[in-house]
């Protein structure tokens, strides 16, 4: 799951902090770790929530293509230390095991990410800049891991995709709750609750689809406690997806540049 770390600034594509934003990214950006965290809220496993997570994250790594679209809030950082929220929006289409679709945009930086199997690409909506290296690593979810190892501080959907999401979301994990029912949008959800290392995070889960709905994380420790949030609408599982969607075509006059992580900031 995903942990408190401090966001870089990211206001201008060619200023080479691309991969924070785009790399399997809509609604996050690389970050760094706290010097210190609290202890987690509490230590209670509530076996009715972990089983309504792995019937999720079972519905989900069954699925052969995935599309879905995700609002988010993203708590960022300015570099004169005032926590401000940025709202972003992505179209996600995904065709196991190693092609990728996101189409991001709002307040983060707008852009398509195009994994088609052999490479990883990133175009910016005024078609100006691009950034393509080859993919390295021959799964989606390799590929995160070679070129994030060790992180999670991408937007929540990355973990939606790994072969076993259920994983992934309950490494480290020290307490979960069932809290109850609620209804999003005409859907009737589970909402379960969850608790970390530096981190407690909620979701609402779909009680007859079993999808995700709602996600909302806090983050614990350090003299600012963000939040996170994110919402998933518009899921299709399993329907066909043109070849075509994961292909990216390079505007004729666009300039390259490299990916490139950024320079990091520490925590405040």
């Amino acid at each position: 799951m995903m942990k408190r770390n401090q966001n870089p600034v990211a206001h201008w594509f060619g200023s080479a902090l691309l991969a924070a934003n785009v790399l399997f990214g809509s609604a996050a950006v690389a970050q760094e770790r706290p010097v210190a965290e609290a202890a987690p809220a509490g230590q209670i496993k509530d076996e009715r929530a972990l089983d309504l997570l792995k019937g999720m994250s079972d519905t989900l790594a069954k699925a052969q293509t995935l599309g879905f679209q995700v609002r988010s809030l993203v708590p960022f950082a300015t570099p004169f230390g005032q926590q401000i929220s940025l709202f972003g929006t992505s179209r996600v289409a995904m065709r196991r095991p190693d092609q990728l679709f996101v189409e991001t945009r709002g307040e983060l930086f707008p852009h398509n990410l195009y994994v088609n199997g052999k490479t990883v690409t990133a175009i910016g909506v005024d078609k100006r800049f691009y950034a393509q290296q080859p993919a390295a690593a021959s799964t989606i979810e390799a590929l995160i891991q070679k070129e994030h190892p060790g992180s999670d501080a991408l937007a929540p959907f990355v973990d939606l995709l790994v072969a076993d999401p259920y994983a992934r979301l309950t490494e480290g994990l020290s307490g979960a709750l069932l809290v109850g029912q609620s209804t999003i949008e005409a859907v009737v959800t589970d909402h379960l609750a969850f608790s970390g290392s530096g981190v407690d995070w909620e979701i609402w889960i779909g009680s007859k689809d079993k999808l995700p709905r709602l996600m909302i994380v806090h983050y614990r420790g350090g003299e600012r406690q963000p939040t996170f949030m994110a919402t998933f609408s518009d899921w299709k599982l399993g329907a066909p997806i043109p070849a075509a969607t994961f292909n990216a075509v390079i505007p004729k006059d666009a300039v390259k540049i490299e990916f490139k992580l950024p320079v990091l900031q520490q925590s405040k």
